[in-house]
């Protein structure tokens, strides 16, 4: 009982010292008329009645107190990365098994007898946090990235819940505070005797010139194979680039090699880097990463070959020198065999051309081979024809410029069957007969002669031009193939092609049918007008010929990074061409999939998508009205890069650094919870207070004798 009064205590002391007064006055004063007994009764009433109502301002209370435990509720997470897929310790089963084993399997089925005594939720535990109902547990399947740990603690961190997770100790693990329970942790998997080798991690260009050696260094990780000597190899495609052998020095143990190669051919390159599997592997999936290199120009390398000395070669291999990116090889026929010169061979100074040399050996280090009005059959034997084929074939460019020996005896050689063009029968070559030239139907949209007004010098309309050049003195008679694309023509009654292009192969043909473009250069520096568009014209030839990327059309960006599997990803299309636009995206087994292509908003601005459903090299291609273009994208697998090896030591440091505590499987682990639970439950104490003045018995009693006082009272004549 405790006393919380209603007024200040010394209130009370001098109500109680002036009611106790006032009782004596009464009783001096009653009992002359009463006499003694009487008036000590009714005094004694007015005094127990006035203690009363001096207890009721002290308050008098009843205060009872009870304490109460409340268990805590417990969060069970299941880790879901795609190492819980991998072989568990007891060799039944998966990880992810051997955990739902420990939950749900009789008749030690743990999670049923925890139901029995706390609030449980189950949770699968992946890159984010998802509840489970018991019957889904069964069906639980691994995918996706490591745990993420840290996050499911901040998540559930409101409702400061008992955490006990089942991992492997493959998880994404952030030691700062969560507000969260201090996790208990059961470890799945065993590390001892877990055998694997992996590609831990690849760093490697994603661009690279071609005759400039690239490094690609490589990280492998090796579990259960000390002392052990493996080789790693580098591909392209099935062809073997390069290879190293590394040695496993402890367990586990690391190793770093660097594996070296020279590209020599441009464009997009599918590598892979890979190791042997070895006998007793967890994992060979994670033994092979995929690459894509794309292999660059770092100059255009030109052989230009010319029958004889003249304007045409002076200012076609001034343009090509004056081009920084151009590495120009050029040789120019002084003399033909057939000259005789009174001179011994040892004291000419001509030097001899290197046909073997230049047709059997080096021919495929250049990207374009040009023969300037060049008769070959004075110079080297049909077979280099058949060479200058499979180099085109291969992906190399080859241009024909016109002149009187043009088409001299390349009927039947194989040099015809790769040409755009035959000869009419009429007559090889015409002079003397001047003819301007114009641009084809299909040429005004050709890369070659798709100008921008701002590629001249006062030029609104870049096709107009064509008109404006000089006339040539000569030219070749040719009819196209069906192969062949008609870029400029002659402006005669009947039009001759003076410009036609093709392909053969993976490379590129063109045919410039004269020998007089050399008069745009001067005849427009003698009107005023410059040199310019004799330059631009044999650059964009040039580079359209060697497939330099800054004449496409078309532009993809792929995304900085590659991707995973179950990713999307994105690609996003210029294009200046406008409409007409297509996208495919084949998967690493050449199979096109499902993909998106919407507009932006944007004018040639496109936003391709797609969804990877297994790892590998992706090749994405777009496609228009003006031809096709493909990039490659490396996709990695959900295994791709994989370490395994359950990671216990982790969950260790874990518990360590949130003082939990780790679980063995080989304890009883209902005991361990339900002390660990003891330790974190929650008490409160409820406490119950009962005023003494608000009893019944209480009013009853002061009625009473307040009652009995005024009965006394009149019965004894004092009312």
């Amino acid at each position: 009982m405790t006393l919380m009064p209603i007024f200040p205590l010394w209130l009370i002391l001098l109500l109680l010292f002036l009611g106790s007064g006032l009782v004596l006055l009464q009783y001096v004063l009653i009992r002359r008329k009463l006499g003694s007994s009487r008036a000590l009764v009714i005094t004694l009433l007015r005094c127990f009645s006035f203690f009363l109502l001096i207890s009721f301002a002290l308050n008098p209370l009843f205060v009872s107190k009870k304490e109460h435990r409340v268990s805590p509720t417990l969060a069970i997470l299941i880790a879901t990365s795609q190492s819980m897929g991998l072989p568990g310790g007891t060799g039944k089963g998966s990880r992810l098994e051997e955990a739902r084993s420990l939950l749900l399997d009789e008749p030690r089925g743990l999670l049923k007898r925890l139901k029995e005594k706390y609030e449980v939720k189950v949770y699968a535990l992946g890159e984010s946090l998802r509840t489970l109902e018991e019957e889904e547990l069964s069906r639980l399947r691994v995918g996706g990235k490591n745990a993420n740990l840290s996050g499911a603690l901040e998540k559930l961190g409101s409702g400061n819940p008992l955490v006990v997770l089942f991992s492997d100790g493959n998880l994404q693990w952030e030691n700062k505070s969560s507000g969260v329970s201090s996790p208990l942790v059961v470890p799945v998997g065993t590390p001892d005797g877990y055998k694997d080798v992996l590609i831990k991690s690849v760093k490697a260009p994603s661009m690279a010139f071609r005759g400039r050696e690239v490094t690609i260094d490589v990280t492998l990780k090796g579990y259960g194979y000390r002392g052990l000597t493996l080789p790693v190899v580098l591909k392209d495609g099935n062809r073997l680039l390069t290879g190293k052998s590394i040695r496993f020095n402890e367990n586990p143990s690391e190793a770093t090699l660097a594996l070296s190669f020279t590209p020599q051919e441009i464009g997009q390159h599918s590598l892979s880097v890979s190791v042997l599997p070895q006998v007793g592997e967890s994992l060979v999936s994670n033994n092979t990463v995929n690459l894509s290199l794309k292999v660059m120009r770092d100059k255009m390398r030109v052989l230009m070959v010319s029958g004889s000395p003249s304007m045409n070669y002076r200012f076609m291999r001034m343009a090509l020198k004056s081009d920084p990116s151009i590495d120009l090889l050029s040789f120019v026929i002084l003399r033909t065999p057939s000259d005789v010169l009174n001179v011994p061979l040892q004291e000419q100074s001509l030097i001899p051309f290197p046909v073997e040399t230049l047709f059997s050996k080096e021919l495929t280090e250049f990207d374009l081979l040009i023969f300037d009005n060049f008769p070959y059959h004075f110079y080297f034997h049909p077979k280099y024809l058949g060479a200058i084929k499979e180099f085109v074939k291969g992906g190399g460019s080859f241009a024909l410029m016109g002149g009187p020996h043009l088409f001299g005896r390349y009927g039947g050689t194989p040099i015809e069957e790769i040409l755009p063009v035959r000869l009419t029968g009429k007559e090889d070559y015409r002079r003397d007969f001047p003819s301007g030239v114009k641009v084809s139907r299909t040429g005004s949209s050709h890369p070659i002669l798709r100008w921008s007004a701002g590629d001249g010098q006062g030029v609104n309309n870049p096709l107009t031009l064509w008109e404006e050049l000089p006339t040539l003195d000569g030219f070749n008679l040719l009819e196209p193939k069906n192969s062949g694309v008609v870029l400029l023509e002659s402006t005669d009654r009947e039009t001759w092609p003076i410009l036609v292009v093709g392909s053969y192969g993976k490379g590129r043909i063109l045919v410039l049918a004269t020998d007089y473009t050399w008069k745009w250069y001067s005849g427009m520096v003698a009107k005023g007008r410059g040199n310019w568009a004799y330059l631009k014209f044999i650059e964009k030839m040039v580079r359209w010929l060697t497939r330099d990327p800054s004449l496409d059309p078309v532009e993809i960006t792929l995304p900085e990074r590659g991707g995973t599997v179950g990713e999307e990803k994105e690609v996003r299309i210029r294009t200046k061409e406008g409409s007409g636009v297509s996208l495919s995206v084949f998967n690493a087994d050449g199979i096109k999939i499902r993909s998106q292509l919407k507009a932006t908003g944007q004018s040639g601005e496109y936003l391709g998508s797609f969804l990877p459903e297994k790892g590998g090299i992706y090749k994405v291609k777009v496609e228009t009205l003006g031809g096709q273009w493909e990039e490659s994208l490396v996709i990695t697998g959900p295994m791709e890069n994989l370490d395994g090896a359950p990671d216990h030591e982790k969950l260790r440091m874990i518990s360590a650094s949130s003082g939990g505590k780790v679980l063995q499987k080989g304890d009883d682990l209902l005991k361990e919870i339900e002390d660990y639970a003891r330790k974190k439950e929650s008490r409160f104490l409820e406490e119950k207070r009962l005023p003494l003045w608000s009893t019944p018995l209480t009013l009853i009693l002061v009625v009473t004798l307040l009652g009995m006082e005024w009965y006394l009272r009149r019965r004894w004549g004092l009312i």
